[in-house]
């Protein structure tokens, strides 16, 4: 009998691209997130070597795009519930292996607690070939540091450009509402990356109204 399996795949946002929601099903995820993709591929590899039965795949995204947070914690508990009730094995990539990228610390502590009642099999991030082309890990998350540095440094420029377009909005009788309606089609967003509302908006305003 194959030992049954479940996968845990996660990344983070990245709000310059747009890249803030993750669908649940792993394969959709996967088309979003090359990292992701790369989780799936490399764990589904190990299955396969190792004749071990994937009952379950779960993917999570991170909140935040530059530190880990407690979010995690609630699919880990389902995966483990899993992992208990069907005698599975937990497959994660480490990546903390290759030079301490992505370390989450609530992800280490949690692995380290349920390593007492689960089995669990951290795989090494090596890099492979998924279909023409090579993933690397670490020179994907190195390249994803400088644009995230990028992206740090451009935040007031960022704030600057949005506000010049809401006054304009504002000059024409636009509310809030339409005002972040027309923020977004233009693909003009927040300084963190993520959609305009009607309150950030206002909160946008009132802001620059007290400068």
């Amino acid at each position: 009998m194959s030992q049954n399996a479940v996968g845990f795949y996660w990344t983070l946002p990245v709000p310059w691209v747009g890249f803030t929601s993750l669908p649940k099903a792993v394969d959709d995820a996967a088309k979003l997130s090359r990292t992701i993709h790369y989780q799936r591929e490399l764990i589904g590899r190990y299955a396969r070597e190792n004749r071990f039965c994937l009952v379950h795949q779960e993917v999570f995204l991170e909140v935040y795009p530059d530190r880990a947070s407690d979010q995690m914690l609630e699919p880990l508990r389902k995966v483990k519930e899993l992992c208990e009730a069907q005698n599975a094995l937990l497959l994660i990539v480490d990546f903390w292996q290759i030079w301490r990228w992505r370390h989450h610390g609530q992800l280490a502590n949690w692995l380290k607690e349920a390593g007492r009642q689960i089995k669990i099999c951290a795989i090494y991030p090596d890099k492979i070939t998924i279909g023409q082309e090579e993933f690397s890990p670490d020179v994907h998350f190195s390249n994803w540091r400088n644009k995230q540095s990028e992206w740090i440094l451009g935040k007031e420029n960022r704030k600057q450009l949005a506000l010049a377009r809401a006054q304009e909005l504002r000059v024409d009788k636009k509310t809030n509402a339409q005002i972040a309606e027309t923020l977004n089609s233009e693909g003009l967003r927040s300084s963190t990356g993520r959609p305009w509302t009607e309150d950030n908006i206002r909160k946008l305003m009132n802001a620059a109204s007290q400068t």
